[in-house]
């Protein structure tokens, strides 16, 4: 199994900012949960970790491969949002 490392993670629609410069480390193992209001980006970083949605800027690693760039079919994880 592997960590997930979200390094400066940014999407943004024309110039709204939905998730803006996010940076974490959910190590192997384990539980995390993302809390806050309705419209403050938590489904859209879900999405971005899976693959459905590209950033905008910067970098999503699953253990030492990089993945911001590849497609939910292409990274070859599960994933369940919401």
């Amino acid at each position: 199994m592997a960590s997930v490392e979200l390094s400066g993670l940014t999407k943004k629609y024309g110039p709204l900012a939905v998730v803006d410069n996010i940076s974490m480390l959910i190590e192997h193992g384990s539980l995390v949960c993302l809390l806050g209001p309705s419209g403050c980006g938590k489904t859209t970083t879900l999405r971005l970790i899976a693959g459905f949605v590209e950033p905008t800027a910067g970098e999503i690693r699953v253990g030492d491969r990089v993945v911001s760039r590849r497609s939910a079919r292409c990274r070859r994880n599960g994933a369940i949002c919401r």
